[in-house]
């Protein structure tokens, strides 16, 4: 058995024969009150359309911006008003730091009310405004602290509208743009220097490719027939003359020529084409320098390796090799490490000795007549990479060098924050480690 509740409002009692019966768990009861609620409020709109509201009521279609009082400045302002009766009529103010000022003019302060039921005027800048509805034997104050009740049927307050520099997401979206602009700027940038780069190191590997062309062509070929010539002269020698062993001294010497300008003539013609060949070009270091026996060395790969880019891989390799050649020839070490260290942010080459030590003068300054050092620094700060050399007498070698992956590498995984900040730190080195031509 269904039970019901009968409800009777004060609507029911105007309007004869009407109840609602609400099923207090019923669904479908719910839904036809929401709707019969539903047609009540539309009836109450109409009812404000048509003018038909026992309340008349103001609203604001269009307010100006905020702003102080400004006398030589009007805006705009309009709105529509819902239950006005014949002869009634708008009056503006505009709050104005403690009072409120009738708008537009103290002698002009009413607007009328179209037939439409909108109203349109003119107002001074403000903080807040307000339209008040009166009738036509209404006095407005021209300068209230607050605003007048007595009299006005119906009042709206609204605060003016910002401006779109005054706004929450005025500075936000200022810095987004400024900062997209920064970043296209640096990118194109980059993009041009990365061009301008490759050219001239293309360049670059063009003429060291001829150098050693005619080098080859020349001198190493030149030294190479004079060398069999004097092999063939000795050999017709007696073994007994006196001037054999001397002949076979000079021989020995051109054959260390000969070996030593191949190797040079191999370094500047290289061109390291993969991470893979970089290792197994310093792997090839000792048999081209001729280490000294009793010298353990160790060549470790850390990470995956990556391609290199073509701009860079050669003096990468060139400070790698300078390293270890002057740890072959000078440290005295027993043993001598190199370390290839592959990451995303960076490739790190680091060349560890156990020998004698670089003295303190020399590391800052280099010895006469040797350039390795300074090379080496040339080298890196060309490239946009960081080198630290760190050592002390009898107490061995350190020689890193730290390149940036997006300098690098082909390909690298780092982010856009990221490579903006490698390229302001290359930027940075070169300033500091330019060497004077």
């Amino acid at each position: 058995m269904r039970r019901t509740l009968k409800v009777t409002s004060s609507l029911s009692s105007r309007i004869t024969g009407f109840s609602v019966c609400v099923p207090p768990i019923d669904f479908p009861g719910v839904i036809v009150l929401f709707v019969i609620c539903s047609a009540l409020c539309g009836c109450q709109s109409a009812r404000h359309q048509l003018g038909l509201s026992t309340r008349p009521t103001i609203e604001f279609t269009d307010v100006p911006l905020a702003g102080v009082d400004n006398p030589d400045k009007v805006s705009a302002i309009s709105g529509r008003v819902f239950g006005a009766r014949p002869g009634q009529q708008i009056v503006l103010y505009a709050h104005a730091k403690t009072s409120w000022w009738v708008q537009p003019f103290a002698n002009q302060p009413f607007t009328k009310i179209q037939s439409n039921s909108e109203w349109s005027s003119t107002t001074h800048p403000g903080a807040e405004y307000a339209a008040l509805l009166v009738g036509p034997d209404f006095h407005p104050p021209l300068t209230p602290n607050v605003l007048p009740t007595e009299g006005v049927f119906a009042s709206a307050i609204t605060k003016g509208e910002l401006a779109f520099w005054h706004r929450w997401w005025f500075v936000p979206l200022c810095v987004i743009v400024g900062a997209a602009i920064i970043f296209g700027a640096h990118r194109f940038r980059l993009r041009q220097m990365s061009k301008r780069l490759n050219l001239r190191f293309e360049e670059r590997l063009a003429e060291r490719t001829r150098v050693a062309q005619e080098l080859h062509d020349t001198l190493l070929q030149g030294v190479l027939s004079a060398s069999m010539q004097l092999h063939v002269a000795v050999d017709q020698l007696p073994e007994n003359s006196p001037v054999r062993p001397a002949l076979n001294r000079v021989l020995q010497l051109m054959g260390r020529v000969v070996d030593e300008g191949r190797n040079t003539l191999r370094g500047l013609r290289s061109s390291i084409e993969s991470a893979q060949d970089l290792e197994n070009s310093f792997s090839r270091v000792p048999q081209e320098v001729g280490m000294p026996e009793g010298i353990d060395f160790r060549v470790v790969v850390e990470g995956s390796c990556m391609p290199l880019r073509s701009l860079v891989r050669d003096d990468i390799y060139r400070i790698g090799r300078e390293a270890l050649v002057n740890a072959f020839r000078h440290a005295r070490a027993s043993r001598i490490d190199l370390q290839l260290d592959y990451d995303p942010s960076q490739l790190r080459v680091l060349v560890r000795d156990d020998g004698c030590g670089i003295d303190t003068n020399v590391l800052k300054s280099g010895r006469d007549g040797h350039w390795g050092l300074s090379g080496m620094r040339e080298r890196a700060g060309r490239i946009g990479a960081r080198l630290k050399v760190l050592s002390r007498a009898g107490a061995g070698t350190e020689v890193e060098l730290c390149v940036p992956g997006d300098i690098a590498f082909e390909s690298s995984s780092s982010s856009s924050s990221s490579k903006w900040l490698c390229d302001l730190y290359q930027r940075h080195l070169r300033r500091e480690q330019r060497v004077p031509e």
